[in-house]
């Protein structure tokens, strides 16, 4: 395999600071300005570029909260973003904050984005795979509650009995009218290449790449090769960043974050955008989306045709939850007293991960064939189905595992 040039590169841009205006007549000044890092790599087709600002200032978390109909995370970061090109095909994506959040529970509804629902995907053999990934199972109205509230709701219970329209039997909840969390499993938004103005009334839309993303049905094919990326391969890392989207510390109940991380090596690209949350004595959650590119000819698709190399590009999302006395449990003997193992992401991660192992294999077998959905152009193969309790339950709807394909044409076959 030859590897292609590549070229790095970096620049810094200035966009007007519209939280820091000065009138016009005051020393001739009307605007400042902020500045915005690009940083990025050209590597054969593909450039990739790392967008990184600061964090949002007062006019800009005022527009955000006016944009969403609801009150933003303490710390978003409007100007950072990860943006992936396709030069030959057209084909872009991009991962940023104001779209994650555009599917938090409690959005205006004219600003709301789908969120990605692997097993509500998975689970209906009657639609095409690229439109099921956008079907939802019913939301969940459960909410999260702190730690406390359950003592809280009985102290205010207390209080309120004496009121005659109070009703007893309904317990106090302390659940807010949107995700207090702001859980999101947004897996990106293709057919994008620029950063949501918060500024401006602009609604969600739908891009022609939307419907590019097949399920991958192959079980060798169709996945992304982790154990060829390690540190073991040996490999160089031509390009990294790692930049934080948004950030929440949950009323110091715990931490909700999103961050999205790209490296580049001579044989491909990977992403790995993560939702992480933590909500002390409840529960965490983690929801992975990662993306893959192959530079090598025998991992991509050939054109029947013209027998042109198509690169695929290959994307997986995953999202694990477990109560927060289950992780703890999970605290090596000699460190069971130190609970700064339960900030680390990357140890909570793993353990997550640990635990839905083991659970999938507890699972009793399913007496029935499973589910087989068909992707345009790739061989049917046996996937897992769904249980029908899961879909119909109040589990978290990021809760599930799938693996989608696009396969990038030139722009001109399209």
């Amino acid at each position: 395999m030859s590897h292609a040039q590549h070229r790095v590169f970096e620049h810094v841009h200035t966009v007007p600071d519209r939280g820091n205006v000065v009138p016009a007549h005051v020393h001739g000044k009307s605007v400042t300005y902020d500045k915005v890092l690009e940083r990025g790599i050209e590597i054969g087709a593909w450039t990739i570029r790392v967008m990184r600002g600061s964090i949002a200032n007062a006019a800009e978390m005022d527009a955000l909260s006016d944009k969403l109909g609801i009150s933003p995370p303490e710390m978003p970061f409007l100007h950072n973003a990860l943006i992936l090109e396709h030069k030959s095909s057209g084909f872009s994506y991009i991962f940023d904050a104001v779209r994650a959040l555009q599917c938090v529970q409690g959005v205006r509804s004219d600003q709301q984005r789908v969120p990605m629902d692997c097993v509500r995907a998975m689970s209906d053999s009657s639609r095409d795979p690229a439109v099921a990934c956008t079907i939802l199972r019913r939301p969940s109205r459960r909410g999260v509650q702190v730690s406390y509230a359950k003592k809280w709701g009985e102290s205010r219970q207390r209080a309120l009995s004496s009121s005659p329209s109070a009703s007893s039997s309904q317990p106090l909840s302390m659940t807010k009218s949107f995700d207090w969390t702001y859980s999101t499993t947004w897996p990106g938004m293709p057919g994008e290449s620029n950063t949501v103005d918060v500024h401006a009334s602009t609604v969600p839309i739908t891009t022609a790449w939307d419907a590019a993303f097949h399920f991958g049905t192959d079980p060798v094919r169709d996945r992304i090769p982790i154990e060829r990326l390690g540190p073991s391969s040996g490999e160089p890392i031509l390009f990294y960043d790692d930049i934080v989207l948004f950030e929440d510390e949950l009323a110091d109940n715990g931490t909700s974050t999103l961050n999205v991380k790209v490296r580049v090596m001579p044989s491909g690209w990977l992403v790995l955008q993560r939702f992480f949350l933590r909500v002390d004595n409840v529960l965490f959650r983690v929801f992975d989306t990662r993306m893959y590119v192959s530079f090598d000819s025998q991992d991509a698709e050939r054109d029947e045709k013209t027998s042109e190399v198509l690169p695929r590009v290959i994307r997986e999302c995953r999202g694990m939850e477990a109560p927060y006395d289950a992780v703890l449990k999970r605290l090596p003997m000699h460190r069971s007293q130190d609970l700064s193992l339960l900030t680390n992401v990357a140890w909570v991660t793993e353990i997550l991960d640990q635990m839905a192992i083991q659970n999938r294999r507890m699972a009793p077998m399913a007496p029935a064939p499973a589910h087989v959905p068909h992707a345009p152009g790739v061989p049917a193969a046996t996937v897992e189905s769904p249980d029908k309790a899961v879909l119909e339950s109040d589990a978290w709807e990021g809760h599930g595992y799938c693996v989608q394909v696009a396969v990038l044409r030139q722009a001109s076959d399209s």
